[in-house]
């Protein structure tokens, strides 16, 4: 059974609990005279967002958008999958993401390499029919009714990322503010191998010029604004000063993240809970931040 949050009214938000795994992807559901849904997840996630939209008495035929804050698989690998189930729904994508939604043979190849086994969990990505998936572009309004959200590319993390901000000072992260949980009290940063520090860097300074007052993180949570967007960004520049002095001195990625674990306030907590999807995202992180020292 699916337990449903009110964050308020006509925003739900519950775990999505992919292949049975608690507190990883929150995926949103947004209410109004359109339907939206933020975040839908992996093709292992499916069926459970199904249930949500039941719990809801929504029925498929009637989501309007789905919202994805960039193509990695735990974000929507289960974007055509869901498509399928929603025979009016369209999914909105940053431009650079639109091909590889299409076409995802590179993008399941590329996962596949990076998370292994992982991706596999997730399941394969299934193709966007091109008549029900476009490109949003930066600052492009969705306007749903009482509520209108505004398209943010929001690059670092990933070259194809977006974050979506409402107009009632909410903002959907994706992963441009790190991964969160209220139990570590912090966020902290999540890499993948091509990652570009000082446009993540910048995207942090997008969003904080906002001032949003709530965060809603994919991983995992609503979170309070105040004051989180600047701890995000501290971490940020830790973590990329942990890595230039571990590429100087010629150490190891797995040595930079044991120095991470000792020094920083929540992290081996974290780590330590980490469950299949998580388990090697603090080391793979330190590896594309090494690696983005080692390209400059």
């Amino acid at each position: 059974m699916v337990e449903l949050h009110r964050l308020r009214d006509g925003v739900w938000w519950f775990d999505l609990r992919p292949n049975g795994v608690p507190e990883f992807i929150s995926t949103y559901i947004l209410v109004d005279e359109k339907i939206a849904i933020v975040e839908p997840g992996p093709a292992c996630g499916v069926a459970r967002l199904l249930e949500a939209l039941a719990a809801l008495d929504i029925a498929p035929g009637a989501v309007d958008w789905l919202l994805p804050s960039h193509i990695h698989l735990d974000h929507f690998g289960g974007g055509g999958q869901l498509l399928a189930a929603c025979p009016n729904a369209v999914a909105l994508v940053h431009p650079r993401g639109l091909r590889h939604v299409r076409e995802p043979a590179r993008l399941w190849e590329g996962a596949r390499h990076v998370l292994g086994t992982v991706a596999e969990a997730y399941g394969a990505p299934a193709p966007l029919p091109p008549e029900r998936s476009r490109a949003v572009e930066d600052g492009e309004a969705v306007v749903l009714g009482r509520t209108t959200l505004r398209a943010l590319h929001t690059s670092g993390h990933a070259p194809h990322h977006l974050c979506w901000a409402s107009d009632r000072g909410e903002v959907w992260t994706g992963d441009a503010a790190g991964l969160w949980n209220p139990r570590w009290g912090r966020a902290f940063p999540v890499t993948p191998p091509r990652y570009h520090h000082r446009q993540a860097l910048a995207s942090l300074d997008r969003l904080m010029a906002l001032e949003p007052h709530t965060l809603l993180y994919t991983h995992f949570g609503p979170r309070p604004g105040a004051g989180a967007l600047a701890q995000v960004r501290r971490e940020q520049e830790a973590w990329m000063a942990a890595a230039g002095r571990g590429v100087a001195g010629g150490a190891t990625a797995k040595a930079v993240l044991a120095r991470l674990l000792a020094e920083r306030d929540g992290l081996a907590s974290a780590q330590r809970e980490a469950g299949l999807h998580q388990r090697d995202t603090n080391l793979h992180t330190v590896q594309g931040m090494m690696e983005w020292v080692r390209r400059r």
